[in-house]
């Protein structure tokens, strides 16, 4: 593994998030300008949601880049390379959802609900954009690197397979266990026992 090579292309991806937080700051005031009332307001919205995902990504990426093991480093940026895709992923869950109720809001006539949605509608999408932005640009990184996973990842990985086996193993130990043999009941006056004689 080129340590150097990942640690710069993480470097590197750490000033292109500070430029972008930059151009949102900047975007987000001139926008606010430009446009009055309604799409003053939904347009804000898109930038600070933008502008927060950014600002996470940043602030992680920095804080990992002060680790001096590369190791760690890795371990980090797959880490959260895979918060961010869970944050795409449910927030785009979120946005089919919300945007189902806003069509049969509107089919209903419940047009304040619908415009409720529509807006919260625009910061979720901003929302999506971002993660999967960020998402991207982690992927990117890793690949270029050609880093591998660290073993501390795949042993948590590891455990919890383990722990799933042992669940099942134990679960199937507990169906083997043969169960006594139920001794045939005889029903009450259903015949007289002959005692044997003795000879």
């Amino acid at each position: 593994m080129e340590s150097e090579s990942f640690r710069s292309r993480l470097l590197a991806l750490i000033q292109k998030s500070r430029r972008a937080l930059r151009l949102y700051n900047n975007s987000g005031s001139q926008s606010i300008v430009r446009l009055e009332g309604t799409s003053a307001e939904l347009s804000a919205a898109q930038v600070a949601e933008w502008r927060e995902i950014n600002s996470l990504l940043l602030r992680k990426l920095t804080e990992s880049a002060d680790s001096p093991s590369t190791k760690k480093l890795v371990y980090d940026v797959f880490a959260l390379r895979n918060e961010f895709q869970s944050l795409w992923r449910g927030s785009e869950s979120e946005l089919v959802q919300q945007q189902r109720e806003l069509i049969a809001s509107a089919e209903r006539g419940d047009f304040i609900k619908a415009s409720g949605l529509a807006a919260n509608l625009v910061s979720l999408k901003a929302r999506v954009q971002a993660g999967q932005a960020a998402h991207h640009e982690l992927d990117l990184l890793i690949k270029r690197s050609r880093v591998v996973r660290p073993a501390a990842e795949l042993s948590e990985e590891g455990a919890t397979v383990l722990s799933t086996i042992e669940l099942l193993d134990e679960q199937s130990v507990a169906d083997n266990i043969p169960q006594p043999i139920a001794q045939p009941k005889m029903a009450v006056g259903a015949g007289k026992v002959i005692p044997l004689k003795r000879r």
